[in-house]
């Protein structure tokens, strides 16, 4: 999303229970605990899987919405810079965000992300596959960037390493003709 302009909406309650039991498996991996961020956390998807998690994003409805809520919810442009202490988390969760920014833009927040993790941490992103992003170009969400392992690999020198870059929820073979399918890329922190 954007760092400052209104989310697009707000996924239906069926939409988000299928996606965070059913679909989610690296979401639901990662340990429910505070010692997450959820960057440009939108209208708190992440949360259904981990209540628990800390959120940054630039839509103030959003951000209202999720402290009404009670999550952990900081509102801020992401652009300017993370408002978290250095080494304050030890997993950073981006999804679904990347595909929102220029690559200029990302070489501006990846040493922001590298900035608020501790020294081993990691950075999981999901972005969406080349149907899911074109769905996203031609129904106005926002995408600016189709993202691929060859934008990481340029992103991430001496602050990150890649630890895996998959297909989800389907294998890439099968998952490339569903829009929903994303790419999973688990980087951690140098």
């Amino acid at each position: 999303m954007h760092p400052v302009a209104p989310t697009i909406h707000a996924p239906s309650p069926l939409r988000k229970f299928i996606r965070s039991r059913f679909l989610e498996r690296t979401a639901r991996a990662i340990p429910r605990s505070q010692d997450v961020l959820d960057l440009c956390c939108g209208y708190g998807f992440y949360f259904s899987i981990n209540p628990r998690a800390r959120g940054v994003d630039g839509d103030p409805q959003a951000v209202a919405q999720l402290r009404e809520r009670g999550y952990a919810v900081e509102w801020a442009n992401v652009l300017e810079g993370l408002p978290f202490a250095p080494a304050s988390f030890g997993v950073v969760v981006a999804h679904d965000v990347f595909e929102h920014f220029s690559f200029a833009q990302l070489e501006g927040l990846v040493p922001e992300i590298h900035r608020v993790l501790r020294p081993g941490g990691r950075l999981i992103v999901w972005v969406p596959n080349a149907r899911g992003y074109e769905l996203g170009v031609n129904n106005g969400s926002g995408h600016v960037l189709f993202v691929t392992a060859a934008e990481i690999e340029r992103l991430i020198p001496g602050r990150f390493r890649l630890e895996k870059h998959y297909a989800e929820p389907l294998p890439r073979l099968v998952g490339q003709y569903f829009a929903h399918n994303k790419e999973v890329f688990v980087l951690q922190r140098l």
